[in-house]
């Protein structure tokens, strides 16, 4: 097949139409990525260069360097002396879930000559920390399941009872016994006294006496029946 002979006007148009598709084609896949990656990082240098013009050199602190590192120094022996102390009271406090106190108490009210009513474990309600305004509501819904994964024992005032500040979620958090003995003041007083010779701390966190309805007869002394609520 012969082609046709073009003449100098058609040659034109072609090359000219090879330009353009050769230029735009560039344009599409070559410039235009190019150029708003080029406006990309001009505006984010201008966002740095204003932060740069807005940043403030803090000035030097007026107080002593050498003071403050001896501060510093004082507040770690400090932290180190309560750490030592907190570790050797930490020993004195029975295992949770340890049945050896449980046993401990009750040949102690046999040796005492009292009568155990009522030994079992005292149920507190665990304690959490309130919500202090309501603007943080909204963060609290947000990170409420993140709370149940992470929590942080709460320190409960002084005004608090150490029934409370002994209860779960608490950073004194101790199980708690409700024991109920029947004897006579001699006797009970003798357990009482006999707690502090126990292999590990008991406290005394609550306490109660009352008389039996019954009177005991002339020249026997009266039954007594005593409430005790103990930090094992």
């Amino acid at each position: 097949m012969k082609i046709p002979r073009l003449n100098n006007r058609e040659q034109l148009l072609i090359a000219l139409s090879i330009v353009v598709i050769v230029g735009g084609g560039y344009g599409v896949f070559r410039f235009w990525p190019t150029n708003q990656t080029i406006a990309a990082m001009q505006k984010s240098a201008e966002a740095t260069q204003s932060r740069l013009l807005k940043a403030r050199i803090p000035d030097e602190p007026v107080e002593d360097a050498d003071k403050l590192i001896e501060q510093l120094e004082d507040r770690e022996r400090a932290i180190e002396l309560v750490r030592a102390q907190f570790e050797a009271l930490e020993t004195r406090l029975a295992p949770f879930d340890s049945q050896e106190m449980i046993v401990s108490i009750s040949r102690l009210a046999r040796d005492s000559q009292v009568r155990i009513r009522v030994n079992e474990a005292f149920k507190v309600a665990a304690k959490r920390v309130g919500v202090a305004s309501k603007k943080n509501n909204k963060k609290n819904r947000k990170s409420r399941a993140v709370e149940s994964k992470q929590t942080t024992p709460v320190i409960l005032p002084e005004t608090s009872s150490w029934i409370d500040r002994m209860s779960p979620g608490t950073m004194f958090h101790r199980p708690i016994q409700r024991i109920e003995l029947e004897g006579s003041f001699v006797s009970i007083r003798k357990f009482i006294h006999g707690l502090d010779k126990l292999p590990y701390q008991v406290t005394v966190l609550r306490l109660k006496i009352e008389k039996l309805p019954t009177l005991a007869p002339t020249g026997y002394p009266q039954t007594l029946v005593c409430e005790l609520l103990l930090a094992l």
